[in-house]
């Protein structure tokens, strides 16, 4: 072969061209790493493209006070005096007259009533019958049982008259009503007195009605307290 076709003489040129590219890059390279590593310590340096943003602080005046301005010396004008008005003599008083003292009349005796007054009209108009309601039929065998009520207890010399009226009998009283059972002296609420009617009373209709009556301590009637309301009646 000859030297100018000896394939290790072209390769030279290229070689040193690649040589040198190197060479280039790693200056560039270690160039851009110091220019990196000044921004880094001095940001501030003025290769730098990206200036650090400063804040500039504004200092701010204070307001100024505002002092109140006084107003010229004034010369204050003298309070006049004012002279008393002479008073007036007082006037004397008149010595009042003295009344007479009035005569006390003497106390007069109050009579005591001697018998009970009775209970007022309005008060027997609370003495209601209640039960059974009117026209009730009952069997043979069942015991009818009377109620009703009154507006306050009973005195210890009153009582409830039961007044029946039996078929063809005629109304009268079977009893009363409180002395059959006690604690019918209280009929506020109300109160209830069974009556036996098989075997004493024929069958049929059965009137019955209440009143309140006094009597002395021997059980003698002395009047009556408040009149019967009108009756019920049931049937029998």
């Amino acid at each position: 072969m000859t030297e100018g076709t000896n394939p290790n003489n072209a390769d030279k040129p290229r070689a040193r061209i690649f040589n040198t590219l190197a060479l280039l890059l790693l200056g560039l390279t270690i160039f851009i790493a110091l220019c990196y590593g000044t921004i880094f310590i001095a940001p501030t340096v003025p290769f730098n493209p990206f200036q650090p943003y400063v804040q500039v602080l504004s200092t701010v005046a204070p307001t100024p006070t505002v002092v109140p301005t006084l107003p010229p010396t004034w010369t204050p004008t003298p309070a006049q005096t004012i002279k008393p008005s002479p008073t007036r003599p007082s006037v004397t008083p008149t010595p009042s007259r003295t009344p007479r003292a009035t005569r006390t009349p003497l106390p007069t005796d109050t009579p005591t009533p001697s018998v009970t007054p009775t209970a007022t009209e309005d008060l027997c108009k609370s003495l209601v019958l209640l039960g059974p309601p009117p026209a009730q039929r009952y069997n043979q065998y069942d015991v009818p049982t009377l109620v009703w009520k009154f507006g306050r207890v009973l005195g210890p010399n009153e009582h409830y008259d039961v007044l029946l009226d039996p078929p063809g009998s005629g109304m009268g009283s079977i009893g009363w009503a409180d002395r059959s059972d006690p604690k019918n002296k209280d009929c506020t609420t109300y109160c209830e007195l069974p009556v036996a009617i098989n075997e004493i009373y024929p069958g049929g209709r059965f009137n019955w009605t209440i009143e309140i009556i006094r009597t002395d301590k021997n059980d003698k009637v002395l009047g009556v307290v408040c009149p019967a309301p009108p009756v019920f009646f049931f049937e029998h």
